[in-house]
């Protein structure tokens, strides 16, 4: 694994953690906590590869990014308590 998948699954990870937590202060439901998380993670990324015309876009052809951002979507959904006392944590990232 190169140093760069790392930093993009970090990445991922954390914006997928903000996504998540966002949509849970405000009181959405679980189905709208994934979508909210899913949209957060591979927003930036997609709007990217659509400005520069890399199609089709970088999470629909790699697995390993749908497997991150569901995975940090469930630790989100049973640890929201200690997710929210990392909320300055959170901000840095």
């Amino acid at each position: 694994m190169k140093f760069i998948d790392i930093i993009e699954i970090l990445g991922t990870i954390a914006f997928a953690f903000s996504g998540a937590y966002s949509a849970m202060q405000k009181g959405l439901d679980v189905f709208g906590v994934l979508i909210i998380t899913f949209v957060t993670a591979i927003g930036g990324g997609t709007i990217r590869d659509l400005l520069i015309g890399s199609l089709p876009v970088a999470w629909i052809l790699d697995l390993q990014i749908i497997t991150t951002i569901l995975t940090t979507y469930v630790v989100a959904l049973f640890f929201l308590p200690k997710l929210m006392r990392l909320s300055k944590l959170l901000f840095w990232f």
